[in-house]
């Protein structure tokens, strides 16, 4: 196949840096409405802290305990 008729956007296509980055600022944190955080599960502001990067993988455990089970689990994460 020649390479003008390659898909410019198909497998093996080639991305810029800066086509990237804009996707990067797509990635953005946006709040939840105030009427759904008072009626989610879990609506403690500091959950995120107990969930970190730096807890990995320990948290996995509070993590399953939070979820409902039909059975109890053994494992909560198999790398």
């Amino acid at each position: 196949m020649a390479d003008e008729d390659r898909d410019p956007q198909g497998p093996g296509a080639e991305v810029s840096e800066a086509q990237i980055a804009v996707h990067w600022r797509e990635e953005e944190y946006y709040p939840p409405p105030a009427g759904f955080v008072a009626q989610a599960n879990a609506n403690d502001p500091a959950i995120r802290d107990r969930f970190t990067e730096d807890k990995f993988p320990e948290c996995f455990k509070e993590y399953a305990g939070l979820l409902t089970w039909d059975q109890t689990w053994d494992t909560t994460l198999d790398t």
